[in-house]
């Protein structure tokens, strides 16, 4: 008698220990469920933000890099001379060399020395007051 009923409260224990298994089981389960749903939510979430936030650095820097290469473009534009004008430079250059001209720099001016008899004025004649800009230079040596 004393084996059956070690035998029976044997088994209403392992009975009784099932249960609370099978419910805990069950609970963490449930609990599981609803946590992976919370950070389901959450990672989307993140995944938005993140999304959003490297299109606003791609915007940001790739804005910054058309404006500064805009800015070089226009920079180049500005202060470097076209062709034209750096070949007529030389043709000058060339004239000029063929003379010893007295130079001097004055006040951040260039001066050039010439015969002021020797002016002409490639004005129209029904010009009134005619400019005689165009002055020979003085070829003397130093």
């Amino acid at each position: 008698m004393a084996c059956l009923a070690e035998y029976t409260l044997e088994a209403f224990y392992n009975q009784v220990a099932s249960g609370v298994l099978d419910k805990a089981e069950k609970s963490l389960q449930e609990t599981n469920k609803q946590a992976i749903g919370a950070l389901k939510s959450r990672i989307q979430e993140l995944d938005k933000a993140t999304n959003r936030l490297n299109w606003q650095f791609i915007a940001l820097y790739s804005s910054t890099f058309v404006a500064v290469m805009m800015v070089f473009i226009l920079a180049i534009f500005l202060y470097v001379p076209s062709k034209d004008e750096i070949d007529e430079r030389r043709a000058d250059m060339a004239v000029l060399k063929k003379y010893p001209l007295q130079i001097r720099e004055n006040d951040d001016e260039t001066l050039v020395r010439i015969m002021r008899k020797n002016c002409y004025s490639f004005e129209p004649s029904n010009v009134k007051e005619k400019t005689y800009d165009w002055c020979q230079i003085d070829p003397k040596k130093y």
